[in-house]
C-alpha cells in the first residue's frame, strides 16, 4: 500500500517538474513550419514580425485584419515589397505624430 502511494507521489512531482521546465524553456516563442504560397493583398495586412533566428525556417509573419496570423517565405519578392510598404507607412506616420 505505501509503495502505491509512494509511487503516485512521484508520479506527480514528476509531472510538475516537465510543466515547469516547459514554462522557462528558452527559445523562440513563434516559428513558421510551413508558409502560405499565394500572395496576400496588402490591404489586409495590419503588421509583420520576422520570425526568431533560431527558427529552423526563416520566417515572416504578417498579421491581417482579421486578427490571424500568417506565415510568408522572407525570400519571396511580394513579401519583401509588403513587408517595404508597410515599413514605409509605419515611418510616414512616425515623422507625421
Amino acid at each position: 500500500m505505501i509503495s502505491r502511494g509512494l509511487l503516485l507521489v512521484l508520479l506527480v512531482l514528476t509531472c510538475l517538474q516537465s510543466f515547469t521546465m516547459a514554462e522557462n524553456s528558452i527559445g523562440p516563442a513563434t516559428c513558421c513550419f510551413s508558409y502560405q504560397r499565394t500572395p496576400i493583398p496588402i490591404r489586409v495586412i495590419t503588421g509583420y514580425k520576422v520570425t526568431d533566428r533560431q527558427c529552423t525556417k526563416p520566417g515572416v509573419i504578417f498579421t491581417l485584419k482579421s486578427s490571424r496570423q500568417v506565415c510568408v517565405d522572407p525570400e519571396v519578392k511580394w513579401v519583401q515589397k509588403h513587408m517595404e510598404k508597410i515599413d514605409q507607412i509605419l515611418n510616414e506616420i512616425e515623422s507625421s505624430v
